[in-house]
């Protein structure tokens, strides 16, 4: 898998570099069709993931490990990689679409896969991003297991951070879950979560930094309304308050949802003619490294077999 690639002609461009993205890359280079890959950082959101243990092939491995693995099975195969590049525009053209890069290439393509992720909104305060895979976790489906009868915390305001409190306190930790605003989400899910012995609702504060040594030891609160102070002794903080769909060049492309992701039929295709989508940035449930892997997979075999009957 190349770094860099000369601009030209392919029959499919896929957009983002993430397990969704290498994944459909292998299998349309497979194929037979000329394939390339656009994006800003090979691995996406996997890189930044401490220790993986539900991935098949693997008892445990880190999120770099399995991203240099994914790098360089599909490296076997041809693909040319525009990476550190990041997608502007995607612009219907003759016998397909041409798709603009911010750093000036341009790529002819037939068909297009559109698998760039989702971005996690942060919390943007000192420690976030130091101890990421230290402690940190924008997943609670992928870390909880971790966390087994510790103290942590939950951040977000909405329905994902009551989710996550209760995934925790289920396998015994100890959850603090911080809120600025009183928590939005059903009736019933407020009920087990003020009920449940394992959980404390935080309301009113804010995190202004993350602390810790080699890993997470706690986090700094504030509450600006009343003006106090506190700290909290914690190994783990899930932050959780909702994600950002990396797609904003595909709005009136392709049909999405009110969450911002792409809506996908079971083959991986969108609205548009030969534009496919896989991986978190869809509305299919589950964003799991395993599942964006499969959903690539899908994808790649959706194109192969439409170009073929083009």
């Amino acid at each position: 898998m190349g770094e860099t690639a000369t601009e030209g002609r392919y029959d499919v461009v896929i957009i983002g570099a993430g397990p969704a993205g290498l994944t459909a890359g292998m299998y349309t280079s497979r194929q037979g069709l000329k394939t390339a890959i656009i994006g800003g950082e090979v691995g996406g959101q996997t890189l930044w993931a401490g220790e993986i243990e539900n991935y098949p092939g693997w008892r445990l491995v880190t999120g770099k490990e399995l991203v240099a693995s994914f790098r360089d099975h599909v490296s076997q195969f041809g693909v040319e990689c525009f990476e550190g590049q990041l997608v502007n525009a995607i612009v219907p053209a003759d016998d397909g679409y041409e798709v603009y890069t911010r750093e000036g290439s341009t790529l002819a393509t037939r068909a297009i896969i559109i698998a760039t992720g989702k971005a996690p909104n942060r919390l943007a305060v000192p420690g976030e991003q130091e101890f990421v895979g230290r402690g940190v976790s924008y997943c609670a489906t992928c870390d909880a297991a971790f966390f087994k009868d510790a103290d942590v915390a939950v951040v977000g305001p909405g329905e994902s951070a009551a989710d996550a409190a209760l995934e925790l306190a289920t396998l015994g930790a100890r959850v603090t879950l911080v809120t600025l605003l009183p928590l939005k989400v059903p009736e019933a899910m407020l009920e087990r979560v003020e009920a449940h012995p394992g959980i404390t609702v935080k309301t009113g504060f804010k995190v202004t930094e993350i602390v810790g040594d080699t890993r997470v030891t706690g986090l700094k609160l504030k509450n600006p309304k009343e003006g106090i102070e506190e700290e909290l002794a914690v190994s783990g903080v899930f932050i959780e308050s909702g994600s950002i769909a990396v797609s904003e060049y595909t709005a009136g492309l392709v049909e999405m949802n009110a969450k911002g992701e792409i809506v996908i039929d079971n083959r991986g295709a969108t609205s548009a003619p030969m534009i496919y989508a896989a991986g978190d940035v869809t509305d299919t449930p589950g964003k799991q490294i395993i599942i964006a892997a499969g959903e690539g997979a899908r994808a790649a075999m959706a194109v192969s077999r439409d170009l073929k009957r083009r």
